[in-house]
């Protein structure tokens, strides 16, 4: 709920003005952001009227909804476009899928043939819609390229409107459970602090400057900036004239073994006339000899120029350039040849047109080499890998910059960060490295996703994200968030759900209060299930050297060719015919002994018309095992949702999109529920094999009584242990256990199996050990588990006339031959009517 509140002031005759509140009035979110109407268009009479065909989000109003062709639902929300192919159609079965796309990712909207719309996205999918007439198709591409217009007033952004009715409504558990603000977590100083790096002493070698406090001398760094202790403010304002935007150079990490720093930047002013800057000058010197050790030379800066020589010196008719070497002596330049934000964009471009093609092409390789995705994506590696090398290997301090610094600049540096500091592979230290060096430095993300302009679009945040798929797949231990984890996230930067990644830089974001305003996408990812990697080890903290070689590059499959919604395959084909048919995608693959469910299909390829049908044949088998289901407890108690592998079109009830379907991930997720329950049985088998002991050493204490249950956990003894008591302690001891006499029948002597004989259970086939023991049937004779044992009846032919432990089978022809039913009880039973009237004392038995 928002509040306004007017101010009126007041002047009285002496001049002297005071300010009051006039008034003070609410505003509901829906009078805020209030919901638009539902229009329907007209379809055929034979048609039921179409429904809107997911739930809506908090905020989210649907505003369009009609038909196209073959029976598709088409709906347009302020948040989505939503298209939903028949349910019982061969459309699904020939590979059509719904799709469910945020408005804010659409990128662009054409009408190329007759009845087709086609919507290309900034993920570089493609949807493409068809319509039984050219007028509908005519109005529909209207009304998306009205809704796709960047709104001129940032409070107009969906993000806006999704907060106040999430905050306002307040009855979705899973918003206030998975949603939040950034807060002020106070992330610059733990950096400070977890790098070593010293700023209160006297004779320290930086200090923290706040000559940009409030922005004051560059809109597009943050409020504190981190710099030799030798600047001063006044030497900072003068060396930021000579950089492009006043982007001066200052520290963003410190190598904690050899004390070598990362640096970032904008390029020189230098222009035509080759002008020169003392301050700028001092201040990369005084950079090299921060890091100088006491025992050593001070070392080069090396200066990483993302451009290409011929490009950098080209920058120098605009008046830019870069650092010349007889003005800096100090310093080594190297350049990474990078291509800027148009070749990039002319390459995601190409990129998206080779994904909405048609699968099978025989060139489709080709054709992707020449989009030179790839390349690039190599190219940025292989100079964040001349970074690492050259702080870990070389010890030398490394300023980084491109042009404006903006661009180029934070993927080389946040890429090398990545690879020497494990912290940052961290689900924590992932969103720090975010913040810090794309969010806090002024990455231009309003421009480069949702401006105005088309010569300033280009998906650099995405490439980069891009880079990061690939160093996880070179090594997937390393990291501890998924690949879930990065499609979500490129997804939620231009969905305009979250208040993240609008604007251009931390001033814009503050000035417009989209800090309290709008949710944080970080503790959506955090709270994610799917979005941890279960592979992960903590234990790998060396440097990942990445293999940047466009043969080891691997194109994102999940973000630009997988479908925006995941329909269930049903169509099977030719190949699998006469084949192992595993069936992953439709059912759980899950069972007792953990592996999956796997059917011998010998005949003729089969289609399956409905899902329930394929899920039906799970439950012919209703015998699960005790991991099963313990499994499932776990899951249950730790509030974990274990879908199914097939995606049967259940929507993400946070972000209203399909979580992304990892195997391998669902797999391990799997393996760990299941070691989980193994875990807890084998706790459960200690904690009865330590009660067992105990009672035993109870039996021999000679006549003394005192207080008292054995209580667990507030349970009695009689509730917790599970009569797994030896032979010898069965019948051992005095107690008051009553009992009535029964019809004795007719039995032969009963011969018993010896101990040493039996290794496992004669009933359920598990193996003793000192938490499974064993135990004789007073019955049959033969030896049993607990589980396999845990009743007890009266044994008047044996001369036991008390309850004594029995096998199932004996307990149940003891029970049918029994007069009185009602004499048979069950050891927890007995031993707890028991303890009502007698009083135990757990005392240790006498040391021979």
């Amino acid at each position: 709920m928002a509040a306004t509140a007017s101010l009126m002031e007041l002047s009285d005759s002496s001049g002297s003005s005071s300010t009051v509140i006039q008034s003070m009035c609410h505003v509901r979110a829906s009078e805020l952001y209030p919901k638009r109407d539902l229009e329907t268009d007209e379809g055929p009479p034979t048609l039921e009227p179409p429904t809107v065909p997911f739930v809506p989000l908090a905020g989210e109003s649907v505003e369009y909804l009609g038909r196209g062709s073959n029976n598709t639902v088409l709906a347009l929300s302020n948040y989505r476009f939503y298209l939903k192919v028949s349910d019982g159609g061969s459309k699904r079965r020939r590979g059509y899928q719904d799709s469910n796309i945020p408005l804010g990712l659409i990128e662009m909207v054409e009408i190329k043939d007759l009845f087709y719309l086609i919507i290309s996205c900034k993920d570089a999918r493609t949807c493409r819609c068809t319509f039984t007439t050219n007028d509908l198709c005519l109005e529909w591409y209207k009304r998306l390229t009205r809704a796709i217009i960047p709104p001129k007033n940032v409070q107009d952004v969906f993000a806006f409107a999704f907060h106040a009715w999430a905050i306002e409504d307040q009855c979705n558990e899973d918003i206030s459970l998975n949603l939040g603000h950034d807060g002020d977590d106070d992330y610059f100083m733990k950096e400070i602090e977890r790098l070593n790096i010293s700023v209160l002493s006297d004779n320290s070698k930086w200090r923290i400057s706040k000559v940009n406090w409030d922005y004051k001398l560059c809109a597009t760094y943050p409020n504190r900036l981190l710099v030799p202790s030798s600047i001063t403010d006044q030497t900072l304002e003068t060396a930021a004239k000579f950089r492009s935007s006043k982007r001066v150079p200052v520290i963003v990490w410190r190598h904690k073994g050899n004390g070598a720093i990362l640096a970032r930047c904008s390029q020189p002013e230098v222009g035509w006339l080759g002008w020169r800057s003392q301050e700028d000058e001092d201040l990369l010197k005084a950079i090299a000899e921060s890091c100088q050790n006491k025992s050593k030379k001070s070392k080069k800066l090396v200066v990483i120029d993302a451009r290409s020589y011929p490009s950098a010196v080209a920058n120098r008719a605009r008046g830019g350039g870069c650092e010349c070497p007889e003005y800096y002596p100090g310093c080594e330049i190297r350049f990474m040849n990078l291509a800027n934000i148009h070749a990039v964009r002319k390459s995601f471009h190409l990129l998206r047109q080779l994904c909405a093609s048609p699968p099978d092409l025989p060139n489709w390789y080709s054709l992707l080499e020449n989009t030179r995705w790839l390349h690039n994506i190599s190219g940025l590696l292989h100079a964040a890998n001349t970074v690492a090398a050259t702080i870990e290997l070389e010890i030398q301090p490394v300023l980084v910059h491109c042009s404006d610094g903006w661009d180029r600049t934070p993927q080389i540096v946040s890429l090398a960060e990545l690879m020497l500091d494990p912290y940052y592979r961290t689900i924590d230290g992932f969103r720090v490295l975010c913040q810090r060096e794309w969010l806090d430095f002024g990455h231009k993300f309003n421009d480069r996703g949702q401006g105005d302009d088309p010569n300033e679009r280009c998906p650099v945040f995405i490439q980069w994200l891009d880079c990061v798929h690939n160093v996880m797949a070179q090594y997937p231990c390393a990291f501890e968030f998924s690949k879930s984890y990065l499609v979500k996230l490129a997804q939620h930067t231009y969905a305009n759900l979250f208040g993240t990644f609008l604007c251009n830089s931390g001033a814009e974001r503050k000035r417009t209060g989209i800090g309290t305003a709008t949710f944080s996408v970080w503790k959506y990812l955090a709270a994610s299930v799917e979005c941890k990697n279960h592979l992960y080890s903590s234990q790998q903290d060396n440097i990942l050297w990445v293999s940047c070689n466009v043969r080891d590059m691997n194109l994102w499959r999940d973000l630009y060719v997988g479908p925006f919604t995941e329909g269930p395959q049903l169509t099977k084909s030719p190949e699998l015919c006469n084949s192992t048919l595993v069936m992953e995608g439709v059912i759980d693959p899950m069972v007792s002994n953990g592996q999956p469910i796997v059917f011998n299909n010998e005949s003729p390829c089969m289609e399956f018309s409905k899902t329930e049908d394929v899920i039906s044949l799970d439950d012919r088998d209703d015998k699960s095992s005790d991991t099963n289901s313990s499994s499932s407890i776990i899951a249950e108690e730790n509030g974990i949702e274990r879908h199914l592998n097939s995606t049967n079109n259940v929507l993400n009830t946070v972000d209203g999109l399909l979580p992304l379907v990892d195997d391998m991930q669902n797999r391990l997720q799997q393996l760990n529920l299941e070691y989980k329950a193994r875990e807890a049985a084998l706790q459960n088998e200690l904690h009865v094999t330590r009660l067992v002991l105990l009672r035993q050493a109870s039996h021999r204490c000679n006549g003394v009584e005192a207080t008292a249950t054995l209580d667990m956990n507030g349970l009695s003894l009689a509730d917790k242990i599970d009569d797994d008591v030896s032979v010898c302690s069965s019948t051992g001891g005095e107690t008051t256990l009553s009992w009535e006499p029964v019809e004795p029948f007719d039995a032969q002597p009963t011969l018993w199996v010896p101990d040493h004989a039996v290794t496992q259970c004669m009933s359920c086939d598990n193996k003793f050990w000192l938490g499974r023991r064993k135990h004789h049937c007073r019955s049959c004779g033969k030896i049993f588990c607990a589980d396999c044992s845990r009743n007890l009846v009266p044994l008047p032919a044996e001369q036991l006339y008390e309850p004594v432990r029995v096998c199932e089978p004996c307990f149940a022809l003891g029970t049918s031959r029994t007069t009185n039913t009602s004499t048979t009880t069950t050891c927890k039973q007995a031993f707890a009517d028991d303890q009502k009237n007698v009083n135990i004392t757990l005392q240790p038995a006498p040391s021979n």
